[in-house]
């Protein structure tokens, strides 16, 4: 038995209210509970309300709110999100460690007399300014949409660093533009997949409402 759209429209608003307003958790979390509401209509000749009751019991382990200050300080986020995220944020912050412990290793071993080093940072701040300039650029379109995801709000949540790693950058010297350096190559390409990411998952949902 398929479920209508105003039945549909009852879980989108379900699930708003629990806190679950990033775009692609929410379609995915509500096509799982209409299909499991749909078949338990089916199965046991339920009515819509008594099947989503019993479907929304089975998701209320995952649909609880949680806090994780890995994620953020601010606000809570269902259970089954802040799972997911802490998953890309182990992942995200390993490779971030990884790299910094690998320039660094460079610097003391191979580049604390660098003879081009002014070169170097000269060249690496330009290099930062335009993507820094890209990921501005980015942000604004991000924010523009109206829509979140999880991957725009990564986007959000690094951009500041990303910031502030920029204007330190500028100030400081010797070993830390290194260490800064080591930031940008695993910062950067991580801004650029979160904004793709995001930006897919809106062109999937406009090409599903069209």
């Amino acid at each position: 038995m398929k479920l209508t759209e105003e039945q549909i429209n009852r879980v989108d608003i379900i699930l708003d209210n629990l806190g679950l307003d990033f775009l692609d958790f929410k379609l995915e979390i509500k096509d799982h509970i209409a299909c499991e509401v749909e078949e338990e209509m089916k199965l046991n000749q339920s009515d819509f309300k008594a099947a989503l009751l019993l479907v929304l019991e089975r998701w209320e382990n995952k649909l609880v709110l949680k806090e994780s200050l890995f994620i953020s300080n601010k606000r809570s986020f269902p259970k089954i999100v802040v799972d997911q995220l802490f998953k890309r944020f182990l992942i995200y912050n390993v490779t971030l460690v990884f790299s910094i412990l690998t320039i660094s290793i460079v610097y003391i071993y191979f580049l604390k007399n660098f003879e081009h080093e002014a070169l170097f940072i000269n060249s690496f701040k330009w290099i930062y300014g335009s993507c820094f300039l890209t990921c501005s650029f980015l942000k604004i379109k991000i924010y523009l949409t109206k829509i979140k995801t999880s991957y725009s709000y990564m986007f959000n949540q690094n951009f500041w660093l990303f910031t502030i790693y920029f204007f330190m950058f500028i100030l400081v010297s010797g070993f830390m533009n290194f260490f800064l350096f080591s930031v940008f190559i695993v910062v950067f390409p991580y801004l650029i997949y979160s904004f793709c990411m995001h930006q897919y998952l809106i062109n999937k949902y406009q090409l599903k409402c069209n």
